[in-house]
């Protein structure tokens, strides 16, 4: 399977996950869809892209992923809470109270019970908790990946350790910092990823559109056993069905990616997913103070016109802000100027 295949299954994911954040009606079946695998599907291709042979130095693994997981994820929170602070809000928001929650790198959505070190304090970029996540998630690999030389045995491991954290999210409240607990659950996506490389490039170089009856009955079978679930603030729901709908979700558009072949666009996206993850909260802008008040749409927020239009409009501003980062500020993404 060709890196552009991945690259469109990437962009079909950070636009599944920008649709998933956009004002659709409360507990509508399309958001719980989309949330019972579109995170899990960016841990897997995340495994997928890992190499054994590239990735053989620890210090060096770490200082990358630093560079373009973690760097990002400081200049994200520290954009939005300067603009939103400049814009008037936030104002009961201290920047002692802005570094606390960056620092410990949490999100606990609505869930006030949590306990942590920072008294309760999000990070003020929500979507941002994914990077600190995924980069403990790539250093616990890397160390699982060192010390277990049999496949069965990785597997049998992250398993293992998962069904742990399931059971400590059962009976616990508390927080660890940086997604550190949610890095070991979702270890198991990552390790799927990688492990089943093999396995996963035979049957993308396999589909073609024969397989749309497999994709049917594949999101069928999905929409049947859809399992709430939001991972970002340690909630999995049933654990098999957890696992399953991860599972059903990346085969589904996988399928979708291989049939639609190269495409620029999501191609463009996918290669970007983390200036979008970053700059997503635009749309609370463009709702405030753009299109919405003047086309009168604030009326029907929470509603599907509400939120597709408000995730069509996301991404049409999020166009030239990649182009910008990109070109004026690659220190943000962890990279140096190009010559």
């Amino acid at each position: 399977m060709r890196i552009n295949r991945i690259d469109n299954l990437k962009g079909i994911g950070i636009l599944l996950i920008v649709l998933g954040h956009c004002g659709l009606p409360l507990g509508n079946p399309l958001t719980k869809y989309l949330f019972s695998f579109h995170v899990a599907l960016f841990f897997i291709v995340s495994g997928f892209l890992f190499s054994e042979d590239k990735h053989t130095d620890f210090t060096k693994f770490f200082k990358n992923k630093f560079l373009r997981l973690v760097v990002p994820f400081f200049f994200f929170n520290i954009i939005f809470f300067a603009i939103n602070k400049l814009l008037g809000e936030f104002s009961g928001t201290s920047i002692r109270d802005f570094l606390v929650g960056v620092l410990y790198g949490d999100y606990l959505g609505d869930k006030g019970g949590y306990i942590n070190n920072t008294g309760g304090f999000n990070i003020s970029n929500v979507s941002t908790w994914f990077l600190p996540a995924l980069f403990v998630t790539s250093i616990y690999f890397f160390v699982i990946n060192k010390m277990i030389q049999s496949k069965e045995m990785k597997i049998f491991s992250v398993i293992v350790i998962s069904l742990l954290v399931y059971i400590e999210s059962k009976f616990t409240n508390f927080r660890f910092p940086w997604g550190l607990e949610i890095g070991l659950m979702v270890m198991l996506f990552y390790a799927f990823g990688n492990i089943f490389k093999k396995q996963i490039k035979k049957f993308a170089d396999k589909i073609d559109y024969r397989y749309i009856l497999f994709l049917i009955i594949v999101f069928g079978i999905h929409i049947l056993f859809v399992n709430p679930t939001n991972i970002s603030t340690n909630d999995y729901g049933n654990y098999a069905f957890f696992l399953l709908d991860a599972l059903l979700g990346f085969i589904t558009f996988l399928i979708i990616s291989k049939l639609i072949g190269e495409n620029k666009i999501l191609s463009f996206f996918g290669k970007n997913s983390i200036i979008i993850l970053g700059f997503e909260w635009i749309k609370i802008l463009i709702q405030k103070n753009i299109f919405f008040l003047s086309f009168g749409l604030l009326s029907y927020e929470r509603s599907y016109l509400f939120g597709f239009t408000q995730f069509f409009l996301t991404i049409l501003f999020l166009v030239p802000i990649i182009f910008i980062v990109n070109k004026f500020f690659p220190f943000i993404l962890g990279m140096s100027y190009k010559k």
